[in-house]
């Protein structure tokens, strides 16, 4: 059951994106791409309210349309690309609070993650129990720190992480399992965000995470990413059959 005012989704969507025009509303398997997010939260069975914050005019229209709150539009100062997500997340959680009950717990869900389930958003929430933040991971594969390279004097290298055993870590199956942030999710209590500064994540003194698949983890931000996610989108039924996925 959804507990009315408990879970506000918010996801951001701003017009000016500069890796890829558009990117939010670009057509990704005949959809525009914020409409995969905003599906998955409507969707979620522990989400109270679903709401798109965004300076772009078409942006909220379309959002409208595939039914999620365009309660305000996002004042321009919080538009630039530099403006850290969490303070977005912030004020759209505040503009919120004058409409009706306050949230308690507050999800940053991404419009650029078309594969992320309303599953995965009833996780973060579910675990968020007995945590102040609980955030979406990928598994760290080929682009482990330990083979990170820096280059110095024009084109030579050297590790960027000193000391590392190579003969140790040679095969990728003996290198430390890491994980690091997919951009997806972060869901928050009420608090963190009421003292956010926006100079970090604010994930409290608690936080968990919820380990998405490799398909799931997928997060467009370059033109690669949208042709990878328009092919297995068209093929997900085959990859399935064949068990790539």
């Amino acid at each position: 059951m959804k507990k009315k005012g408990s879970t506000l989704v918010v996801i951001s969507a701003r017009g000016g994106s500069k890796g890829i025009p558009g990117k939010n509303l670009k057509p990704l398997n005949g959809r525009p791409l914020i409409s995969y997010a905003i599906k998955a939260a409507l969707k979620a069975r522990l989400v109270n309210e679903v709401i798109v914050s965004t300076e772009d005019d078409k942006i909220a229209s379309i959002a409208k349309d595939c039914g999620a709150k365009v309660p305000f539009k996002r004042p321009v100062e919080l538009a630039d690309d530099k403006t850290p997500l969490i303070s977005v997340v912030k004020h759209g959680m505040k503009a919120m609070d004058e409409l009706g009950p306050k949230a308690d717990i507050i999800v940053q869900l991404s419009p650029t993650c078309p594969f992320i389930t309303s599953d995965v958003i009833d996780r973060t929430i579910e675990k968020i129990s007995d945590a102040d933040s609980v955030v979406t991971l990928k598994r760290i594969e080929h682009e482990h720190p330990y083979r990170a390279k820096e280059l110095f004097e024009g084109d030579r290298l050297r590790s960027f992480i000193k000391d590392v055993d190579v003969e140790k870590f040679q095969s990728r199956q003996d290198l430390p399992v890491l994980y690091c942030t997919s951009g997806a999710i972060y869901t928050r209590r009420r608090h963190l965000l009421e003292n956010a500064s926006g100079r970090d994540f604010a994930f409290g003194e608690v936080a968990k995470a919820v380990i998405l698949s490799d398909i799931e983890a997928i997060n467009i931000d370059r033109p690669i990413d949208f042709v990878l996610a328009e092919f297995i989108m068209k093929s997900y039924s085959e990859l399935q059959k064949q068990g790539l996925i």
